[in-house]
């Protein structure tokens, strides 16, 4: 099989488990990108989420807000696991929320319909960078004029800066295509912004070095010789802190990219 298949086959079968937490296995990461993108939410929007999953980013996102909130995903056991989730646990945003099957390539929603688009790490599984750029120009398309597209995606420069680290303190790189669960193609970060310019205007960029200091770096020298563990003490307490100091040195691989629609 193809990468490409072997990743599809892969969310697949994650999204059969009904958990939440098979999508972002550092969940307390995945709470801090929550954080980022309602930063820009407010009642009365239209929200995207696209690689939503089993719709956990999107049903916060409406919990949150009185808005209304999409999610896609190329996988169809994981839109129908997104649905199943959404009536057992949160059936009064039904009326507000809606999960479909589609792909970021081919959006089923007309020109300028949504406010915001949030993507947590979808773009990274196309594994090519000309869909990654299709991707990119297809949510250009479906954004209102002076929308936002908060960008949530892996690095390698991000990758490079925490590696450099972490070998410094005797720790082992960590591999940049994610090959032990999940395969991905991250962005050079110049290459991504470059292509973005007539499109998007770039706002800001948000790190989360401090989370990836205390949890990548801390955390496995204080745990060894065992592995380190997602569900540590430290990473609930590097969230808390990471909230008020956010960044450390750029380190970390995931980073968010803040972008406006040219109107």
């Amino acid at each position: 099989m193809s990468d490409e298949q072997v990743l599809k086959s892969r969310y697949d079968t994650f999204a059969l488990t009904g958990d939440y937490r098979t999508t972002a296995s550092d969940y307390r990461l995945r709470e801090i990108e929550i954080d980022t993108a309602a930063a820009y939410m407010r009642d009365r929007l239209t929200v995207l989420d696209v690689g939503c999953g089993l719709g956990y980013a999107v049903a916060q996102y409406a919990t949150r807000f009185d808005l209304v909130a999409h999610g896609i995903d190329y996988s169809e056991n994981m839109i129908a696991g997104a649905r199943a989730l959404l009536q057992k646990n949160h059936p009064e945003l039904e009326p507000r929320v809606r999960f479909d099957h589609a792909s970021v390539l081919d959006l089923p929603f007309a020109d300028n319909h949504f406010d915001i688009v949030t993507s947590h790490r979808c773009l990274m599984a196309l594994l090519d960078w000309r869909k990654q750029q299709d991707a990119l120009r297809e949510i250009h398309r479906v954004l209102a004029p002076g929308g936002v597209l908060v960008l949530m995606e892996g690095t390698f420069e991000g990758l490079e800066r925490l590696n450099r680290t972490r070998t410094t303190v005797g720790l082992d790189e960590i591999a940049p295509d994610g090959r032990d669960r999940l395969i991905t193609l991250k962005f050079h970060e110049d290459e991504l912004l470059t292509f973005c310019r007539p499109y998007y205007v770039h706002e800001r960029t948000q790190r989360f070095g401090m989370y990836y200091f205390l949890t990548r770096v801390v955390q496995p020298l204080l745990v060894a010789p065992d592995k380190p563990s997602y569900d540590h003490k430290l990473n609930a307490v590097a969230r808390d802190i990471a909230r008020f100091f956010p960044d450390l040195d750029g380190m970390g691989h995931l980073v968010a990219f803040i972008l406006t629609k040219r109107r």
